[in-house]
Order: C-alpha cells, then structure tokens, then sequence
C-alpha cells in the first residue's frame, strides 16, 4: 500500500483506500512472481509500481477509456496497464492478448485471485499482422485498442483502427500520430521522461 500511495501522491493523482488495497494487491503477486520468472526489469517494489501504475493512473479517464468499454489490450505482459484500470473502475471488462506462456499463467493468476474473472478474457496468441481482425472475429468485439510498447506508434495506431473504434496510442520520445481525439501528457516520476497516450478514432 505505501509503494502505490506513494506514487499517487507524486503524482499528484487522488485514490481511495479501497483502490490502494486493490492496486498494492496486484503489486505484491507480480512482486512474488517475478522472483521466480523474468516478468519485468523493475529491481525493487517502487520501480515495479511505477511500471504498473504510472500509465494505468493516466489512462483510466473516461476522456480517453469510454464508460462500459472493453479493452483489447495486445502484448498484455504482465497486465499493466490494463488490469490496474479494471481495478480502479468496475465498469471495464478487457481481452488481454499475449504470447508468451509463462507471462499468460501469471495473467490468469492475477486475474483470478483480484477478483477479475468474469470481466477479462486471457488469450495466448499473437496477432496476426496480415488479418489482425481475426483475433476479434474470434474472441469478440472491443470498444478500445491499447499496446504498450509492442509496436511503433503509426504501425499500432494502423492496427488498431481495424480493431476497435478508439485506438489508444502511447509515446515517449517520438511525437504522437496527427488526428488525436483527445490526449494525456504526463512525466514519469522518476526520471521525468515525458510521456502521452493520444486516442484516435478509426476509419
């Protein structure tokens, strides 16, 4: 709880106790699992909060996650930054998609012990790149499309658009894609690099 309260307060960002608890729950399981298997490349607790948290923090605002969405996110790792967002607003269900294995048993781990399981879908796969809408045709409809750090900015916000009405877009040291709906600056405590989640509409 003082890692995630901690960093909130940095940022200047208010959350309830009941969010802390929820937010340090999800803190400690990814702490444990990643002494056993390689999950990030945080070496203490408050450098792995600042993974999980920072972006999720940003981008849980309904101006750029619409209320009732479902969330496609692609590369999901360990889940950041989307199952933060689930467990600060209960209206959110998602489709966590990731290839690698060992990262998908820890995705169906957090899922179920966080009380999460009967609105995220986890699958093992990777998109298709030559027909990225068959994951949807597959698994469902989404109403937003987020990938963080799987795919350069213009080539995601391309795939994205066949995926879902709204495409969210993370960038750091690149400027965003022109056409944004909507857009969220903000700095990593830490070292101050900046960063901005643009949200684009398809077509």
């Amino acid at each position: 709880m003082d890692q995630v309260r901690a960093l909130a307060e940095r940022l200047d960002i208010p959350l309830t106790d009941a969010a802390g608890e929820r937010l340090s729950a999800f803190l400690a399981l990814t702490s444990l699992w990643g002494k056993r298997i390689d999950l990030t490349s945080a070496r203490d607790d408050a450098a792995l909060a600042e993974i999980l948290f920072v972006d999720a923090l940003h981008m849980v605002s309904e101006t750029l996650v619409p209320r009732g969405a479902r969330v496609l996110d692609v590369g999901a790792g360990v889940g950041a930054p989307t199952l933060p967002m689930l467990l600060l607003r209960d209206d959110l269900r998602a489709l966590l998609v990731e290839p690698r294995r060992k990262r998908v048993a820890f995705l169906r781990t957090a899922v179920g012990s966080l009380g999460l399981a009967s609105r995220v879908q986890v699958v093992e796969a990777k998109l298709d790149l030559a027909h990225p809408t068959a994951l949807t045709d597959a698994h469902g409809s989404v109403d937003v499309a987020l990938a963080r750090a799987t795919f350069s900015p213009p080539v995601w916000l391309g795939l994205g658009r066949q995926l879902a009405p709204r495409t969210l877009v993370l960038t750091a040291q690149e400027a965003p894609p022109e056409g944004a709906l909507t857009a969220v600056s903000y700095a990593v405590p830490s070292n101050g690099a900046k960063r901005v989640v643009s949200a684009y509409a398809s077509g």
